[in-house]
């Protein structure tokens, strides 16, 4: 398997959380990430501390809805530290380079042109063609082994991205029995794994390595893209706009990113619930996938850093607090309602919520089903069922 990052979490196996495990709430709520069943801890704070300051954690957490909602709607609320703009690990190579200029990664007006062209051109998307797309790269990656944990791992790392690359238009080589190559996932999983809190040195330079083969990728496939393709048309507004290309160039790439590690979590998620319900309620695989994103979210948390004094949830805060912002108990809160019937939480809302929505659930239910299609019982997946360290993603790793 070339995803990388899947043999990173394999080495750090011992930090995941065994499913049969003693029954307890998690520690914090970070740790609720990975834990077995962390909802009835965070309908528990979204109820009795729905915005509050923790003494360990050293942040705020924003846990109801309306906390949640208040603090991604807040204009201070940024989404990187103020004076810091790129990780400091990542920072003076490659892959803070390609981090710096990634506009979910930014605020202020100079990335707001770049923001608005690639939401309008994601909210234009024609799914319907993107999932036949998506059906015939299934079609040319074949079951590898008989091992259904190893295939729906290597699946759910590697679908999605593949779509995304194709809608953009990068070409996707085949070997001589027509198989896909999967090495352009490789390098998106590995620069994700860079970019974790919890990413080594080794991580961090593995993510240079792929930040420049991802970025010199995508500038030298552009002139010959398709132009009915998304990266033509990223292109072409960027230039009416006046955008810089390394700017377009670096989004192009984020939106593989972003299909990789949140994207497999809802894959794996849903996985998880088929194996809890029985063959017969396994039809409508979209819809399964929707309630997987609002019960069992891909991305539980995400952070803020205050930019300036501010009173949030009755309490002042000041420049530099950072807010743990959990949209897992916000999806849980009974007062609460998501930000809209098709679009969960774990999706944000607001000026960073994700514009690809729509299309991450899409691909999701396209995984799964290709799976399903090729024999993999997800039935098979729960005895080895473990959760990646993270401090935010909610990935299943399938032994």
């Amino acid at each position: 398997m070339t995803c990388r990052s899947i043999g990173r979490a394999d080495a750090g196996i011992m930090g995941a959380f065994f499913i049969d495990a003693p029954p307890m709430l998690p520690a914090d709520p970070i740790a609720a990430v990975t834990h077995a069943d962390p909802y009835p801890y965070y309908r528990h704070l979204a109820q009795s501390r729905p915005f509050h300051f923790d003494p360990a954690l050293k942040l705020w957490v924003a846990a109801s809805a309306a906390a949640v909602a208040e603090v991604l709607g807040h204009s201070d609320a940024r989404v990187r530290p103020v004076g810091q703009a790129v990780p400091p690990a990542l920072a003076g190579a490659a892959a803070g380079e390609l981090f710096g200029r990634l506009i979910r990664m930014n605020d202020g007006p100079a990335h707001a042109a770049l923001k608005g062209i690639v939401m309008a051109r994601l909210m234009r998307l024609d799914l319907d063609r993107v999932r036949v797309r998506t059906q015939q790269l299934a079609a040319a990656l074949p079951r590898a082994t008989s091992d259904d944990a190893h295939e729906a791992m290597r699946w759910m790392f590697t679908l999605p991205v593949l779509a995304v690359a194709d809608t953009l238009g990068l070409p996707l080589h085949h070997d001589e029995d027509g198989h896909v190559s999967t090495r352009m996932a490789g390098f998106v999983a590995t620069y994700a794994a860079a970019m974790s809190p919890l990413a080594s040195a080794a991580d961090v330079e593995a993510g240079n390595v792929a930040a420049q083969w991802l970025t010199r990728n995508v500038e030298q496939c552009a002139d010959a893209a398709p132009h009915d393709g998304l990266l033509a048309a990223l292109r072409q507004d960027a230039a009416l706009a006046d955008i810089a290309p390394p700017k377009w160039i670096a989004n192009a790439v984020g939106l593989m990113i972003q299909a990789c590690e949140a994207t497999a979590g809802l894959v794996g998620n849903t996985l998880v619930a088929l194996g809890r319900e029985p063959t017969s309620a396994r039809d409508n695989i979209n819809a399964r996938v929707a309630r997987v994103a609002h019960d069992d979210p891909p991305v539980q948390n995400t952070r803020r850093f205050m930019a300036a004094d501010a009173i949030i949830g009755g309490q002042p805060l000041r420049t530099g607090d950072t807010i743990l912002v959990l949209l897992a108990a916000a999806a849980h809160d009974p007062d609460g309602a998501g930000p809209a019937e098709d679009r969960p939480w774990t999706f944000g809302t607001g000026r960073h919520g994700c514009p690809g929505a729509a299309l991450a659930q899409m691909l999701a239910a396209s995984t799964v089903q290709a799976l399903l299609d090729r024999g993999v019982r997800p039935e098979r997946l729960l005895p080895g069922l473990r959760y990646r360290p993270s401090v935010n993603a909610r990935i299943p790793q399938f032994q």
